[in-house]
């Protein structure tokens, strides 16, 4: 007698569609899914597809709500380094190195460049949220500075999703990123930027550093020091431990 297939849970079927999901996009891309091929793939019948989603929108909104959290992990692994150039140029390097590795990722960053649609939209707007943070910390640290550290953390990050965005179809700037050498010129261009924005950050802030030392010693209050010379407050509270 022929052994009854198990009959899969909720959960089976949920990790087979995202399996399947993944698989697709990896191979042809979001535009290119349909319902009919991801069921084919996950081996399940479309009724069971359309019981838990009402269209492949729906599906593809849910797998992204849980997937796109992508760059706030990249933030998290660099979470023990003390030293705020090493951290801003291993946020650099580590998005360079994920993105890169990446596949699922290239392609979703591909379907919002040429798709406008809510599900677009929204992880677009998901991806700003998470990178908030980083920022508004660099850029109370350069206060005061010429560097705005915003602008060009977005001209680095752009040009790194180019780059690999890029790299299937041609070198650029005679630079091949999935080579070794390619990678690592990559890597050490991050690196030497990074030294040059806090090289020229330090430059001025250090003016400011030694005002509110002088002001620190006068008995001035740290919230006012703040005020006055524009640095962070945790700047200045770690100056003075």
């Amino acid at each position: 007698m022929e052994e009854r297939r198990k009959r899969r849970t909720k959960r089976d079927i949920e990790e087979s569609l995202n399996k399947a999901l993944i698989q697709l996009v990896k191979e042809s891309g979001f535009q290119n899914l349909t319902v009919m091929d991801i069921v084919r793939k996950a081996n399940i019948e479309p009724v069971v597809f359309y019981n838990r989603y009402n269209d492949l929108n729906e599906f593809i909104d849910e797998f992204v709500k849980k997937y796109d959290y992508w760059f706030s992990d990249i933030v998290k692994e660099c979470g023990d380094i003390r030293d705020d150039r090493k951290l801003y140029v291993a946020i650099m390097e580590n998005l360079f190195r994920s993105l890169k590795e990446n596949r699922l990722m290239q392609q979703l960053l591909k379907w919002e460049l040429s798709s406008d649609n809510d599900i677009t939209r929204r992880t677009v707007g998901l991806r700003e949220f998470h990178t908030i943070p980083p920022v508004n910390k660099y850029k109370e640290m350069f206060a005061g500075s010429p560097v705005a550290i915003d602008a060009v953390s977005a001209l680095i990050i752009g040009g790194i999703y180019y780059l690999v965005l890029h790299a299937g179809m041609s070198t650029f700037a005679d630079i091949d990123i999935n080579t070794e050498d390619g990678s690592k010129k990559i890597s050490d261009a991050i690196a030497y930027l990074g030294d040059v924005f806090f090289s020229d950050a330090s430059s001025v802030n250090s003016g400011m550093l030694e005002m509110a030392e002088q002001m620190k010693k006068d008995g001035m209050k740290i919230t006012s020091i703040a005020k006055y010379t524009g640095l962070p407050i945790d700047v200045i509270q770690n100056l003075y431990r």
